[in-house]
């Protein structure tokens, strides 16, 4: 009779591949004529994950991804488990992305769930679409505090375990300000749209055509070349030895923590937005003012 210890690895497996499966979105990737296309991904070779970077290897750190890999749970899917880990402040997680100039509009349709179930089982598991600024020399070895700048719109579990949320939060010179809202499980499709200095936070889940506002980020300091992808991180309190303690906390592997996130991913594209700024010196604030309602600001960007 076979051990348990062989059967549940098998029954994971296999619970994997079944919540994986989905009938994708129909195809809204940009037109040839878009310069960022070919920036997209749609995930059906898994040599494609090598036109990834990753911030671990580009900026000089432990890796914080447990797992990765496309077609190996369900074909035409990326998939991804972090270790226990953490955006927040001067603290580090998993990240892959693309180095994007100018105005962009980035989609991605994916889902969260624990290692092993519908949901996961620890507290701060969540993933979804990031825009950082590079920080290529800080490296542990000359690593300064207080450089991190960026934003992101991820789903999944804060606290308490059991309630889906998005997070968006956007961090300034390593100050990160978060907001938590009530979210479904199952697909959704998140999406970030630049235009200068805005920033909008998109969702809508299978079986929508409209998309919601989530949220509005003002951010004149972001550099014209950024890092955009997707991050993901689970597990916050098992490191909490090394919360007053960022560098430790981003070269210590927790090796007796509980992470439990399991990112499925159909897809991630890239195109240039249907809005553009009204001068070339503007920067766009009018569409982070929110005397714009969301209604009149989806109808602007032309979503």
């Amino acid at each position: 009779m076979p051990t348990f210890s062989r059967i549940v690895p098998v029954l994971a497996a296999c619970w994997l591949a079944a919540s994986a499966f989905q009938p994708p979105r129909a195809d809204t990737s940009a037109t040839p004529s878009d310069d960022l296309g070919a920036l997209s991904d749609d995930f059906n070779d898994a040599a494609s994950l090598g036109n990834w970077k990753q911030f671990h290897q580009a900026e000089g750190w432990p890796s914080m991804v447990a797992r990765a890999e496309v077609g190996g749970i369900a074909k035409g899917l990326l998939y991804l488990e972090p270790t226990t880990s953490g955006w927040y402040a001067d603290f580090h997680g998993a990240f892959m992305y693309k180095e994007v100039t100018g105005d962009f509009f980035v989609t991605s349709r994916l889902k969260i769930t624990g290692k092993t179930a519908e949901l996961p089982a620890t507290t701060w598991s969540l993933a979804g679409l990031m825009v950082r600024e590079a920080r290529p020399t800080a490296t542990p070895a000359n690593w300064k505090p207080n450089g991190e700048n960026w934003l992101f719109l991820t789903a999944g579990i804060a606290e308490p375990v059991g309630q889906p949320v998005f997070e968006s939060k956007t961090t300034v010179n390593s100050r990160s300000n978060l907001k938590l809202r009530p979210a479904k499980t199952g697909w959704v499709e998140l999406g970030i749209m630049r235009v200068r200095a805005a920033f909008v936070l998109l969702y809508r889940y299978d079986g929508e055509t409209q998309w919601h506002v989530h949220e509005r980020f003002y951010r004149r300091d972001m550099p014209r070349t950024v890092q955009v992808g997707l991050n993901a991180y689970t597990d916050w309190y098992s490191a909490q030895q090394y919360h007053n303690d960022p560098m430790r906390f981003n070269t210590t592997i927790v090796s007796n923590g509980k992470p439990d996130l399991g990112l499925h991913v159909d897809y991630v594209r890239f195109q240039r937005p249907g809005y553009q700024a009204s001068s070339p010196m503007a920067d766009a604030s009018e569409l982070t003012d929110y005397t714009l309602s969301n209604a009149e600001l989806l109808k602007t960007l032309r979503l």
